[in-house]
């Protein structure tokens, strides 16, 4: 197929329909309406407070079972219980959201959090930090389902890219509050009011769904094409999905390995702590930058073209990474490589969104996440006897060498 056909999130006068996908007329008709109401806003502010617990909880759980005296071995359990349950269970949740709406879905997954954080409030041992971290790690992951297809809805295919671009940036900024204010916590108050600041941003995303004005819903308009579920497998048969579920699940991937590898490399050249903290801090602020500047990009260049530029510019970032031992180059790189990287979440996300067939939508972007958890699951275990076995740079070439990879199947995508 030709990927010149699939101007999705294109400019204005382009067609929003790929005629060799039927799941893409799934949102034409009413759910594209214009936003009147300023739903945009409310929904984007209800999302992003839904996402704060987990990056908080990786942060925050891990730090507590160690000072509880547990070990190591504990907290890398912990650290996979974060992605399992959201790998196992995503798709089924998708499956959900596209059968009843997206108010119930993201009310549930809040709640989960909620629980998370009175579990441990009622049993403060580090024992029960792993049901925690299972509640906490599969809560925010159902609610950006939900908030995906609450934010798909609002506007048309056009708008779609850069809606979603607002979303994920918001999670940047809200990710950067939660873990701060819950590390002052900690270090002022102790664990439990840490941890009740992680549910208290659920609380908050709960009761924001009360008021007026956000495009959460009861119920999602049935399309006239929408059939039975389905298997799994029968979603990677369209293409174009299997395309972009590839490619998505990448940007996701490696966007949450950038932490991992900066500490590494920063222990290795000896930088302090502070520094390598505002390495990180550059990262976030370039993809905070690159998702507002979404809308901007796609008015100017096909979808396939700035995923294709941004995994080739990704890449080289990604392997300048070993050889920058001052602070300073080593702050541009990582700016550089947040500006790239963080092009690639919405624009897959509304690709994504756009492939699916009828009524499966949801499903799909759970199976995305289910792909994306599983590649967090396994890949910094791999990646980490690498670096036992082989050194820093050697890993760091096998990403690259994967985000190149990646970016054929983003210009071209004919074998897949």
């Amino acid at each position: 197929m030709d990927t010149n056909r699939l101007p999705v999130i294109s400019g204005p006068g382009r067609m929003s329909v790929n005629e060799e996908c039927p799941g893409n007329n799934v949102l034409a008709g009413p759910a594209e309406a214009p936003d009147e109401g300023g739903r945009l806003l409310p929904t984007i502010l209800i999302a992003g407070f839904a996402s704060v617990p987990l990056g908080t909880a990786r942060l925050i759980l891990p730090t507590i079972a160690l000072a509880m005296g547990a070990g190591p071995v504990f907290a890398g359990v912990m650290g996979a219980l974060f992605t399992v349950p959201s790998m196992l269970l995503s798709v089924p949740f998708g499956r959900w959201v596209d059968r009843t709406g997206t108010l119930a879905p993201i009310v549930f997954a809040c709640l989960l959090t909620v629980l998370g954080s009175v579990l441990f409030l009622l049993a403060p041992h580090h024992q029960a930090l792993l049901l925690v971290a299972c509640l906490v790690g599969v809560g925010p992951m159902f609610s950006h389902i939900a908030a995906t297809r609450a934010v798909g809805e609002i506007g048309g295919a056009v708008d779609r890219a850069r809606n979603l671009g607002y979303l994920v940036a918001t999670y940047s900024l809200f990710q950067f509050v939660g873990p701060t204010l819950a590390g002052v916590a900690l270090d002022t108050a102790g664990p439990r009011p840490a941890v009740m600041i992680i549910g208290l941003f659920a609380a908050c995303s709960i009761l924001g769904t009360v008021l007026p004005f956000h495009n959460f819903r009861k119920n999602v308009a049935p399309s006239r094409e929408t059939g039975p579920c389905g298997r799994i497998i029968d979603l990677l048969r369209f293409r174009e999905l299997r395309r972009w579920l590839a490619v998505g699940s990448v940007f996701s991937a490696v966007l949450t390995f950038v932490p991992f590898v900066v500490s590494l490399h920063a222990a290795d050249i000896a930088i302090s702590t502070t520094r390598a903290g505002m390495v990180l801090g550059a990262f976030s602020v370039g993809t905070v930058v690159s998702r507002l500047s979404v809308s901007l990009l796609t008015r100017h260049l096909s979808a396939p073209v700035i995923l294709f530029g941004a995994l080739v510019a990704g890449a080289g970032a990604y392997a300048l990474l070993p050889v920058m031992d001052q602070f300073y180059p080593l702050l541009w790189v990582s700016l550089v490589l947040g500006a790239t990287i963080g092009l690639g979440v919405p624009i897959s996300l509304a690709l994504i969104y756009a492939a699916a067939p009828p009524g499966r939508i949801n499903e799909s972007v759970g199976l995305c996440m289910a792909i994306t958890n599983f590649l967090q699951t396994i890949s910094p275990l791999a990646l980490g006897f690498t670096v036992t076995r082989f050194g820093l740079a050697p890993m760091i070439g096998i990403l690259a060498l994967g985000m190149v990879g990646t970016s054929i199947i983003a210009i071209r995508g004919r074998n897949m």
